[in-house]
């Protein structure tokens, strides 16, 4: 029997159609089927990793020092004995650049906010002009690069919670002038800007009618959209609005840990990147593994219930008796798990490293405790079969692009409107 020419195109155009796809997903899918588990010894990768954390640039960025410092005074330009970071140890893991966090309570007013807002930035202020030869202040991209080969620590300030703009948009100018190269919409609580990822009263459904102008104002001063602790709504609605690359600087995949809203699912992941924008993978053990966020979430209900802080005596000493029988803390391999999801979804490209150190309690994983433990990090990635390229931009060439491109869309905006 004789198949009909109309039936024969129409098998034909189908082969075709499959033929396309199949070849799409080799484009997409051949990167990570080229990259394979090296056969190099751990010993031979654990010397390459540090010694591509020793000769590149490295940025963090989300480390809460400033804060830190404010409960437990010390000198981080020297090695002190609590928290995560300080220039000692930063050198020790490679470490050159920390986004340097003011954050702000949620429970603060305008004013008392904008004090606590100017204080934090007095402290990262502080150890640029007490210790010149080792810090140093970067409001750019160039300036970050600058100081690296001048063997300057970057301190990078910026702004987490943005309640202290208020109901006035000419305080973003201030801000601005202040060198604050992103800030975080909320935190914990929602806002006058957004809704929170940690606060069940969702008052705007995503961002407020002002939300929407602090949106378009920050894309005119240049100053990064960070999207960690808004609500999927409010990243939707940034994404749709934002003229600029849009960032998550300390948060981490939902796909690891189903339900819990502070991390991205990956929908966003992707509508981030489509954005040409960036996700920052956060270190928090809870962030990392849905069991130690199981663990973590009723060790938080106990400190609730009894008022027992968890860094107490008390505390601690709690939490290492419920870690005898619960797992509580992560590794590398979880980090990198991350990592390899973003990648595997948007692209090389668009990941880096958000640690939230000083801002993650007790939960660090257990092999990268601090900021030592870059070089961890990276010995995992090359056991993957990461070459030094791709580790580089996830170290900090993706960050400093993005931020980069934010800067120039801002001088285009600002020269268009001045036609």
């Amino acid at each position: 029997m004789e198949i009909p020419e109309s039936t024969l195109k129409l098998v034909i155009i189908k082969r075709i159609n499959l033929l396309n796809i199949f070849l799409i997903l080799l484009i997409i899918l051949l990167p990570g089927c080229l990259r394979k588990p090296t056969d190099k010894s751990d010993e031979d990768l654990r010397k390459m990793a540090l010694k591509i954390c020793e000769n590149n640039l490295i940025i963090d960025s989300h480390i809460a020092w400033p804060e830190w410092l404010v409960d437990y005074p010390g000198d981080i330009s020297e090695r002190i004995s609590k928290g995560d970071f300080d220039l000692v140890r930063a050198k020790e893991g490679g470490l050159n650049a920390a986004l340097s966090v003011a954050y702000i309570n949620s429970h603060f007013g305008v004013d008392s906010a904008r004090f606590v807002f100017d204080y934090m930035l007095s402290k990262v202020r502080y150890y640029a002009r007490t210790y010149p030869d080792k810090f140093a202040l970067a409001i750019n991209p160039g300036d970050v690069r600058k100081n690296f080969n001048n063997n300057l620590f970057s301190l990078i300030p910026c702004l987490e919670n943005g309640s202290p703009i208020g109901e006035d948009l000419e305080y973003l100018k201030y801000i601005k002038n202040q060198g604050i190269a992103y800030i975080t919409l909320c935190h914990d609580k929602t806002n006058q800007i957004s809704d929170s990822n940690f606060d069940p009263d969702r008052k705007w459904d995503g961002l407020s009618p002002l939300g929407l102008e602090v949106i378009v104002e920050m894309n005119r001063l240049g100053i990064m959209i960070d999207i960690s602790h808004s609500t999927d709504s409010t990243v939707f609605q940034a994404l749709r609005f934002s003229q600029a690359p849009v960032i998550a600087t300390h948060s981490s995949c939902r796909y690891f840990t189903p339900g819990f809203g502070r991390n991205l699912p990956d929908t966003l992941i992707k509508a981030i990147a489509e954005k040409d924008g960036l996700v920052m993978v956060n270190l928090c053990s809870a962030f990392l593994d849905s069991i130690c966020l199981e663990s973590w979430s009723s060790l938080s209900a106990w400190s609730d219930s009894t008022g027992t802080d968890l860094l107490s005596k008390a505390g601690i000493d709690f939490t290492n008796k419920f870690g005898e029988t619960h797992k509580l803390y992560s590794d590398s391999k979880k980090v990198v798990d991350h990592i390899d999801h973003i990648i595997k979804i948007a692209g090389i490209d668009y990941v880096g490293i958000g640690s939230d150190f000083d801002g993650i309690g007790p939960t660090q994983p257990l092999d990268v405790p601090d900021v030592t433990g870059y070089p961890v990090i990276v010995f995992e990635l090359l056991k993957r079969g990461y070459t030094e390229k791709d580790i580089i931009k996830i170290l900090s060439g993706n960050f400093l692009r993005v931020w980069n491109d934010i800067i120039e869309i801002a001088d285009s905006l600002n020269k268009s409107s001045a036609i």
